[in-house]
């Protein structure tokens, strides 16, 4: 550990800078980070080759892992720093490369959001509503949007209801500070998504929340959710609000020759969209909500607009209107 105290010398400063979101190094040496308020910004920070391998093959030694040739991949948590690392060595790559996500100080509320323009007060009083009466919630958006910094938010409401909170993740960034609650880190393929959320069922839980959903156990989580355990939260990859429900059918489609539209219209009760927004103040905005009310005979969503998406969103597509 005294060596990877040692190896991350160039960029502890940036690590302990509590304005600063994710680090990120690329194969010419140069560091950029994600500041909050600023947003994505060139450093004068490098790194040479020599130094990134060092403090990549101590990472990836401190957990019992490695990262060279013939595992030029690494996903991990930086020891000491409990910023998630996702790393990656040649022959992938010209050069080692990485980012860290650093977990937040604090937790970012609601009434934040309100202060810093990314959402109405209107806005934030449904979001706490849904949650206190126990709506099932998807939050999407891009990388480095702001997803699980929302979920936190809406964690905190969370621990105002006394309920038991089942979280799974993969990296340990969710805060939640309820008095009742269980912390499941899955391992693939050790111990998956999937057999978290099957055992989620076994241990009582009153919300079942995830970090991320990325593959097939959507499917898992959707039936739990739909089944005895509403007020849930997950976060998934999703360009608009609509196209989160989208992004649900192809996770379950890696499990299921025919997406179940009328599971995921019946489990998703709101999708609430957070997108990068270089223009704002904050870096991010929210960009709609919409309510889910079951399918249509034709079978297409039947939909509530909740929140009409700010400039430069629609409902479909995150794209930039003509």
């Amino acid at each position: 550990m005294a060596s990877l105290q040692t190896a991350v010398e160039p960029i502890r400063h940036l690590l302990e800078q509590d304005g600063v979101l994710e680090i990120m190094l690329n194969p010419d040496g140069v560091i950029w980070i994600d500041e909050a308020g600023a947003g994505l910004q060139r450093t004068a920070v490098e790194m040479n080759v020599d130094e990134a391998w060092r403090m990549l093959r101590l990472a990836a030694a401190a957990i019992n892992m490695e990262i060279n040739e013939h595992h030029p991949s690494l996903g991990a948590t930086l020891p000491g720093w409990n910023a998630r690392l996702q790393a990656a060595v040649p022959p992938i790559v010209t050069a080692p490369v990485f980012s860290l996500r650093k977990p937040p100080k604090s937790v970012f509320g609601l009434q934040e959001y309100v202060r810093q323009g990314i959402m109405t007060a209107a806005d934030a009083a449904y979001l706490e509503e849904a949650v206190e009466l126990r709506r099932n919630i998807v939050i999407g958006g891009g990388t480095g949007s702001g997803k699980t910094t929302l979920a936190n938010a809406l964690l905190e409401v969370v621990a105002r209801t006394g309920d038991r909170v089942y979280i799974v993740e993969d990296n340990p960034e969710l805060q939640c500070r309820a008095d009742n609650m269980i912390d499941v880190l899955v391992q693939p393929p050790l111990y998956t998504h999937q057999h978290a959320i099957m055992d989620a069922m076994r241990l009582r839980p009153d919300r079942i929340i995830i970090g991320e959903v990325r593959d097939g156990a959507a499917l898992q989580l959707l039936k739990a959710w739909n089944t005895g355990h509403p007020g849930g939260i997950a976060t998934v990859h999703a360009n608009s609000p609509v196209g989160m429900l989208e992004r649900l059918l192809q996770l379950t489609e890696e499990v299921v020759p025919k997406a179940p539209r009328y599971l995921i219209a019946e489990a998703v009760d709101v999708c609430v969209y957070i997108a990068r927004q270089p223009r704002h103040p904050a870096g991010r905005q929210l960009g709609g909500i919409i309510e889910v009310r079951g399918l249509q005979q034709d079978g297409q969503w039947q939909l509530q607009v909740v929140s009409e998406p700010r400039t430069g969103f629609s409902l479909h597509s995150s794209e930039k209107k003509g």
